[in-house]
């Protein structure tokens, strides 16, 4: 009986102890509703291709398309995209635009910078490539973006 009674009173303050512990280690956890998620932000460059809103004018040109992606709202989204061309020593600047910080389509999860063009001067091959960077303000702090680029380098009958 004395055996019995102490493998009892152990087994009652083992369970005692192992719940004491769970609600200690439930309390020290953090809920998930109180974790704060880093931002997950990217920049999206396009491929350069002819534009058909020249072509429907007339006017043959190129142009390349970017975005801003953020998983939380971004402010004062400054998204610059340049156009280059593949030289035969180096590649050549051919375009630049940048959207405008005070710009109420510069705010949001999805910025976009669609208005980087270079109107073609023949018919010649050329390839083409974008690269893109931005700016913006993320929770209160002003965080700049590394450069992102085309994926492809596309070749289109456009000589600038």
């Amino acid at each position: 009986m004395k055996n019995f009674l102490t493998r009892t009173i152990s087994l009652v303050g083992l369970y005692s102890f192992s719940l004491a512990s769970l609600s200690m280690a439930s309390a020290s956890t953090p809920n998930p509703s109180h974790i704060v998620k880093k931002p997950l932000c990217r920049i999206e460059v396009d491929s350069a291709h002819p534009s058909t809103y020249f072509r429907n004018q007339g006017v043959s040109a190129v142009k390349v398309n970017a975005r801003s992606l953020c998983n939380v709202v971004q402010r004062e989204v400054v998204l610059r995209v340049q156009l280059f061309k593949v030289g035969l020593f180096f590649d050549h600047l051919v375009a630049t635009s940048a959207t405008k910080a005070s710009s109420p389509s510069s705010q949001g999860k999805q910025v976009q910078n669609n208005e980087t063009f270079a109107i073609c001067k023949n018919r010649k091959v050329t390839r083409y490539y974008g690269v893109a960077t931005a700016m913006a303000i993320i929770g209160g702090q002003r965080v700049a973006a590394p450069a992102a680029r085309s994926r492809e380098i596309a070749p289109i009958a456009c000589g600038t």
